[in-house]
């Protein structure tokens, strides 16, 4: 009975012959450097992220068609650097999305909120280049968060100014000129219920080592509670000063206080540090573009984590020949 090749098409008397044949379409497909495999991952993940294109506008669509008209023009005063207006921009972006949050109408409520978000962040942020801080403390003053149970919904837009504010602060006059209060503000957000308050808080990292705040300490105390935000914080805590950042990520090591799986979590934002991937937080803005701002690592400082994790056995789950990136989680 003959036995024919899948691939070639060639034909054998016997399994044998078949399965040690020099198959002429077998090395094609070997040498091209995009399997069919590969092109079949590419069209899935080509496919998924058109569809997430789609819902990101579908969702501002929905937004855009629920928001007044009310909210739409003020966001056009601010925009064109009128404080007042800005004001009154936020109160009513905080205003809308509660009603529909509060009517778990949640589409609608995300739509508004991400419909707005950049453009709104924009027009705080150049309205605060010009006012200084003195603008940005009315807001923080007017939308303080006072408990999980009672969350200004429009904080992350403001959350975002104040962190572009504190980042430019520090690396133009130094840590000492960052307010006090803006630190206070973004350190409040941790265990937020809202995780894109969360995230936007994580800039707070950049006041590390300031002379009337203790970053360090308050991270230290959190994070047993809030590991993850802890993490997070700590990526900025690099990027602004990385010698107190392994300051205090060798105290998160080595302490008792917290559990093996948080220190490792907390250890493996090192694989973040390690690709200098770009910073996304605060959202819509690059500080590496506009700053021109570049991490580079000290060595000693490199070299001190990894003795660090390898003496709390942090590397166990790793290979032999680890390297910060494989810590990545």
């Amino acid at each position: 009975m003959p036995h024919e090749c899948d691939a070639c098409g060639e034909t054998f008397t016997t399994l044998s012959r078949l399965r040690l044949h020099d198959c002429p379409e077998e090395a094609s497909e070997s040498r091209d450097p995009l399997s069919s495999f590969d092109t079949f991952l590419d069209s899935i993940s080509d496919a998924l992220e058109a569809d997430m294109q789609r819902n990101v506008q579908e969702r501002e669509k929905r937004g855009l068609e629920a928001a007044s008209e009310t909210l739409k023009t003020t966001l056009e005063a601010a925009a064109q650097g009128d404080a007042d207006a800005a004001f009154r921009l936020i109160a009513q972006y905080e205003r809308e999305l509660r009603e529909y949050h509060d009517a778990e109408d949640y589409d609608t409520y995300r739509g508004i909120l991400w419909a707005f978000y950049e453009p709104a962040a924009e027009a705080l942020d150049e309205i605060a280049l010009r006012e200084g801080w003195a603008f940005l403390a009315d807001l923080v003053d007017a939308y303080p968060r006072e408990s999980s149970a009672d969350e200004p919904l429009a904080s992350p837009v403001i959350e975002n100014a104040v962190g572009r504010y504190v980042v430019r602060t520090r690396l133009h006059d130094g840590v000492a000129s960052i307010p006090v209060d803006a630190l206070t503000y973004l350190g409040s957000f941790g265990g937020s219920t809202s995780g894109v308050s969360e995230e936007e808080s994580i800039t707070y990292g950049w006041g590390i080592g300031h002379p009337n705040h203790s970053v360090a300490d308050h991270l230290h105390d959190v994070a047993t509670e809030e590991p993850y935000w802890v993490r997070g914080v700590l990526l900025h805590t690099f990027y602004a000063d990385q010698h107190a950042a392994a300051d205090l990520l060798d105290v998160l090591l080595t302490g008792d206080r917290i559990d093996f799986g948080d220190r490792y979590t907390l250890a493996s934002i090192l694989s973040e540090v390690d690709s200098e991937s770009p910073l996304q937080i605060p959202r819509y803005w690059d500080v590496r573009e506009e700053l021109d701002y570049q991490f580079e690592w000290d060595e000693s400082i490199r070299s001190r984590l990894r003795e660090v994790i390898e003496d709390e056995g942090l590397h166990h789950p790793l290979p032999d020949d680890w390297t910060f990136r494989d810590m990545e989680v």
